[in-house]
């Protein structure tokens, strides 16, 4: 694939990754995890570009959030957002583009587009959740019990997040009729 990589691809991919980093800066505070445009993206752009692009996408988005440009939640960046309890989101962001990636087009209507994006949560959120465990309890020695966790998760994001989904299975659908979708190469 990566020696199939044209201009056009270079450019969806770049243009994808301002995106996602402008999308980034649009935050609500919530506790440890703000809400953020984020996640419609997460679920747009491999559905757009396809799983290998939106890796590609995400990758790029989340290196050049360690080396300190401002993309992630907040315009905030550096190493430390390693030490962040929502940076688990962001990995889970990479297996999750997969996944919508290569299952998007087989899906025949808007229940079965917004059904594979909704698993695709799940993925994330299993990700993201175990991260926050993992860096919470272990690393920065501040005991949360993994219960707390999924709990908090599920009634607090899950349901902004469905209906993040609902978002992006419209616009995914609007894009989808549109001239230069069809001169993307999904790979």
């Amino acid at each position: 694939m990566l020696n199939r990589i044209t201009t056009n691809d270079l450019t969806q991919i770049a243009l994808s990754t301002a995106f996602l980093a402008v999308a980034s800066l649009v935050i609500i505070p919530i506790g440890m995890v703000p809400i953020t445009l984020q996640v419609v993206l997460f679920l747009l752009i491999p559905a757009i570009l396809g799983p290998v692009k939106s890796i590609l996408v995400i990758g790029l988005y989340t290196i050049a959030g360690l080396l300190g440009f401002p993309v992630f939640a907040g315009g905030l960046g550096g190493i430390g957002q390693l030490l962040s309890p929502s940076f688990g989101y962001i990995l889970g962001a990479i297996p999750m583009g997969w996944f919508i990636g290569k299952t998007i087009e087989r899906t025949e209507n808007k229940v079965q587009t917004g059904s594979v994006m909704l698993i695709s949560l799940i993925i994330l959120y299993v990700i993201g959740i175990a991260y926050q465990y993992g860096l919470l309890n272990f690393v920065l020695s501040t005991p949360v019990a993994l219960s707390t966790l999924i709990k908090t998760n599920l009634t607090i994001f899950f349901p902004i997040d469905s209906l993040k989904v609902l978002i992006a299975v419209i616009l995914y659908y609007r894009l989808k009729k549109m001239s230069f979708y069809k001169r993307i190469n999904k790979y």
